[in-house]
């Protein structure tokens, strides 16, 4: 390895005051990666060569992490022999209104700062707008991986060679995957010396786009139905909730299978578009969810969130550098909320709104990010405080038990389709040794009624039955008359409000689409009233 002794530019020190350095960094605001200009310019000689944290101003609105670079590029340049400079250097990150709270520039800053001090040669400004670095430098000069790498992947020009450090070049390789998108160049690098060697003309670096990466997922594979005893009724809802994107509520004593069942339907949804896949290793991404082998997101995903959680983990959030919470991370797949009426009202109720609307808007002093978050809940809860409602275990009065369930606020219940009771299994359920459907089997089932649905709405934006609008109910489910005069028939008798009356005609939808049916006839109602008009 060469280290670098002094400067290597043939000017000397006053020449250096008349040259402009610019290079390409990113960073992530939300979701949305950004090009941020590095600008240097060294100012002012100094008699003797100063510590390079006394020798360098940042400006453009430079965060705590931004901030600190500069004593970890510092460490860094220690450790490669480079020596301190001898001349005052001042950074600008533009635009700077955007803040910068990110190690991601890291890398581009300690570049500049070379080019600035005379330790590495100018470059044409065209050639350095090719480049886009984004890493985080260690004290040992190593570069470490940062998160958010993919949607600066995808806010990079086609034409630009982004460099990153070793374990986030997988996730900007699959930017390949999105329909009439063409990747940036992806160099991968281990250390600040190699990209020294690089910027100094002694090295080159390997598009590693070019060559498909094998990757790792970053979702484990779900359970199979097959593995799950008895509750039949359960999982026909579940089946349902997966076809039509319906909302699920598990009502049953404890240790009967439903945190099971909830994870075994991520298990049957249909499987990711290659856009999907994209855009939900860009969340997790940005979530800092990725693992260090670089897995991308290729399953539906399964988010259990505990009771104990707040606010703020299930909508997201944070000072300057919002991230997405559950909700976001359970995008395109299953919120799993187990104990259900044991979590905060004003956590609970964060939920009403992305429900609706398939996004959560994320809104701080001096941030503002919006998310996706279009889930599937399924909720879990026992009948009563102790879980034993109707066994001679239980001792909670009707007066508890009423409470209890009131927990759970009418609004939030009229967004939950679907309600089913799960009854303890009994001796021959426990110890059967006939399985039902496996998920593969379920999966087929759901992805053909996806199918219908996808046709049906073609060219709206509607992605499933469950999202259908209200004025478009008898529009887009489509009664036979004999279908119709039961629906007419059940509301009667029932005085279910406007909003329940549509869930109704939703999810008998969704039970003549996993016929095969294309008009909703009574045994898809009557299917339907089984599980609309619970609790």
């Amino acid at each position: 390895m060469r280290y670098l002794s002094g400067p290597i530019s043939k000017f000397g020190l006053e020449d250096l005051l008349a040259r402009d350095h610019t290079l390409n960094a990113g960073v992530v605001q939300g979701l949305q990666g950004s090009i941020i200009e590095v600008q240097a310019r060294a100012m002012t000689v100094f008699k003797k060569p100063r510590e390079w944290s006394d020798a360098v101003y940042i400006t453009g609105l430079a965060r705590n992490a931004t901030a600190e670079s500069v004593s970890r590029i510092q460490g860094a340049f220690a450790k490669l022999r480079i020596p301190n400079p001898q001349v005052e250097i001042r950074i600008n990150l533009a635009p700077a209104d955007v803040p910068k709270e990110s190690s991601s520039l890291d890398l581009a800053i300690a570049i500049v700062m070379l080019q600035a001090s005379g330790y590495l040669p100018d470059l044409p400004e065209a050639i350095e707008g090719d480049y886009v670095l984004v890493g985080e430098v260690g004290l040992h000069g190593e570069l470490r991986r940062v998160r958010g790498v993919l949607s600066i992947a995808e806010a990079a020009s086609p034409h630009q060679t982004l460099i990153v450090p070793i374990g986030n070049e997988k996730e900007c390789a699959i930017i390949s995957l999105k329909e009439n998108r063409k990747a940036c160049q992806v160099a991968a690098v281990g250390t600040l010396q190699e990209v020294i060697e690089f910027f100094a003309g002694e090295r080159r670096l390997e598009n590693v786009v070019s060559r498909r990466p094998t990757v790792n997922s970053a979702v484990p594979r779900a359970p199979d139905f097959a593995v799950i005893k008895g509750q039949r009724q359960a999982k026909e809802a579940a089946v349902i909730a997966a076809a039509g994107g319906h909302n699920l509520l598990l009502i049953g004593p404890p240790g009967e299978g439903k945190s099971l069942l909830a994870h075994a339907t991520a298990g049957i949804l249909p499987p990711l578009s290659p856009d999907e896949i994209v855009e939900l290793t860009r969340i997790y991404s940005a979530a800092g969810a990725i693992a260090n082998d670089g897995a991308i997101v290729n399953r539906r995903p399964f988010r259990a969130v505990h009771p104990t959680a707040s606010k703020q983990s299930l909508v997201g959030g944070g000072s300057y550098a919002l991230q997405p919470g559950e909700i976001t991370l359970a995008h395109l797949g299953i919120l799993f909320l187990d104990e259900l009426p044991e979590f905060r009202r004003d956590a609970l109720e964060s939920l009403r709104q992305p429900m609706e609307d398939g996004v959560v808007t994320v809104t701080r002093v001096k941030a503002r990010a919006t998310f996706p978050a279009r889930f599937t809940l399924i909720a879990a809860m026992n009948p009563c405080p102790c879980g034993y409602y109707g066994t001679a275990q239980c001792r909670c009065t009707e007066r508890e038990v009423a409470s209890y369930q009131a927990r759970i606020s009418g609004p939030l219940l009229d967004r939950i389709d679907l309600k089913v009771e799960m009854d303890r299994l009994t001796v021959d359920e426990r110890f059967s040794q006939e399985a039902g459907p496996g998920s593969k089997e379920l999966r087929e089932r759901v992805v053909n009624a996806r199918k219908r649905q996808t046709e049906r709405f073609a060219g709206m934006e509607i992605p499933f039955n469950a999202a259908i609008p209200p004025g478009r109910i008898r529009e887009l489910c489509q009664f036979s008359p004999r279908g119709f005069e039961t629906y007419k028939r059940v509301v009667a008798e029932s005085s279910i409000s406007t909003r329940t009356t549509d869930r109704l005609a939703k999810v008998a939808r969704t039970v003549a689409d996993l016929e095969g049916s294309d008009s909703i006839e009574p045994p898809h109602v009557e299917k339907a009233v089984q599980f609309v008009f619970v609790l």
